[in-house]
C-alpha cells in the first residue's frame, strides 16, 4: 500500500451521482480507502472543485468539462462519463499524452430503447392519447405499425446496431451505413459514402454517427430534401450534425413527417441546450427531450465498471484499456506506451 502522503487522489465530477459513484469506487477498493492510500473526492458541480487539490489530483473521474484539468500536475488519467470525447477534443483543455478514456457504445442499451418508444409513439401516438385524457377526449383514430417499415440508420456503430437489433424484434427492414459488408440485424449495409441513398429509403432515419469534421452539418437542406414526405428523423447523437435552421424548414415546410431530437447545439458555458424562446420548440411536429436518451439508472454501474477495472489495472501496472484514439500518445499506461517502455 502507498503511504498517506503519497496518496491516490481521485476527483469525481458528477451531477446527481458523484456520491453513488465515490461508493462504488470505495466497495470495489475498501482497503485502500480505510488505509488513506486512495481517496475519492466526489463534487456534484465543475464549479466547486476544491482549489486546495486541484494540483493533487492523479485520476479525474467527470461527466463534465473540468477545466482545472492544465493545473493538475500529477493528473495520470482521465475518464469521462460518456462514449464521444469531441468535448474534450474541442475544449483543448487535456494533453494528448494524458490517457482519456471512454466507452464506446456505453449508451447502446438505453438509447435503443428510447429510439424504439420514439417511432413506436409516431405510429401508436400515445403522446395524442395523453393529451386527450387531460382534456376528458374521447377520440378514437387510427394508428400505424412498424412492422414492415424501414429504419434507416446513418452510422452502424453500438447504438446503431442495438436499434437495428430492437427494430428487427418488431419486424422492421433495416438498413444502414457502416464500414463492414454484414452487420448483425441488418438487412442492407452501405458503405459511408452513401449517405443520401439511405436517407431517401428511410421510413425512419436515426442520426447515429459521431461528430467528426466530416459529419458535422451533414443534414442540411439538400439533404433533408432527399427524405421520404412521411418519413420521421430522429437525432440522439450530437445536434452539430445536423443544420438546426435546415431541420426547422424541413419540419415547418413538411418535407418530413417530423422528428425526435434528444440532442441540440452546445454552446459555451456548458452545458447549454435550447433556450427558451428558440424556433425549434414550436416548430411543426417535432418532439423535443432534455438530452436523456442514455440517462438512465443503469448509467453509474455501466460507465462505473470501465473505470473501477481500469483503476484495478493502474493500481497493478497494467495498460488502460478503452482509451480514445489521439489520446495518451507515449503514455506508460496506454498499451502503446507500454510497449514503448519495454
Amino acid at each position: 500500500m502507498q503511504d498517506r502522503a503519497d496518496a491516490t487522489n481521485v476527483l469525481v465530477v458528477y451531477p446527481e451521482e458523484a456520491r453513488r459513484m465515490a461508493d462504488l469506487i470505495g466497495e470495489r477498493f475498501p482497503g485502500r480507502i480505510a488505509d488513506g492510500s486512495l481517496r475519492v473526492f466526489p463534487v456534484f458541480d465543475n464549479t466547486l472543485v476544491p482549489q486546495d487539490m486541484v494540483e493533487k489530483f492523479d485520476i479525474v473521474l467527470a461527466f463534465q468539462l473540468v477545466k482545472e484539468i492544465p493545473r493538475m500536475k500529477r493528473l495520470k488519467w482521465v475518464q469521462t462519463l460518456s462514449s464521444g470525447v469531441d468535448h474534450w477534443e474541442k475544449s483543448g483543455l487535456l494533453a494528448r499524452e494524458i490517457p482519456l478514456v471512454h466507452v464506446p457504445g456505453g449508451s447502446a442499451v438505453p438509447i435503443g430503447e428510447f429510439v424504439m418508444g420514439l417511432m413506436l409513439n409516431h405510429v401508436k401516438r400515445y403522446d395524442r392519447i395523453r393529451e386527450n385524457q387531460k382534456h376528458m377526449y374521447f377520440e378514437r383514430f387510427m394508428g400505424g405499425e412498424l412492422r414492415g417499415r424501414t429504419l434507416a440508420v446513418i452510422g452502424l456503430g453500438g447504438i446503431g446496431r442495438e436499434a437495428a437489433r430492437l427494430a428487427k424484434g418488431f419486424g422492421m427492414h433495416v438498413i444502414g451505413t457502416g464500414s463492414a459488408a454484414g452487420v448483425p440485424d441488418v438487412d442492407e449495409v452501405y458503405p459511408r459514402d452513401k449517405v443520401d441513398e439511405v436517407l431517401s429509403r428511410g421510413d425512419f432515419v436515426l442520426l447515429a454517427v459521431p461528430e467528426t469534421p466530416f459529419t458535422r452539418g451533414m443534414m442540411d437542406e439538400r439533404r433533408f430534401g432527399l427524405m421520404k414526405k412521411t418519413a420521421y428523423f430522429i437525432n440522439c447523437a450530437r445536434g452539430s450534425l445536423v443544420v438546426k435552421e435546415a431541420l426547422i424548414k424541413a419540419l415547418n415546410g413538411e418535407w418530413i413527417a417530423g422528428a425526435a431530437i434528444d440532442t441540440f447545439w452546445i454552446k459555451d458555458p456548458l452545458p447549454s441546450y435550447l433556450p427558451p424562446g428558440d424556433e425549434l420548440w414550436t416548430a411543426k411536429n417535432v418532439f423535443l427531450s432534455p438530452h436523456i436518451s442514455s440517462w438512465t439508472d443503469m448509467y453509474t454501474p455501466r460507465f462505473g465498471a470501465v473505470f473501477l477495472d481500469n483503476l484495478d489495472r493502474w493500481f497493478r501496472g497494467l495498460p488502460l484499456v478503452s482509451v480514445a484514439p489521439g489520446f495518451g500518445i507515449g503514455s506508460p499506461f496506454t498499451t502503446e506506451g507500454a510497449r514503448a517502455a519495454i
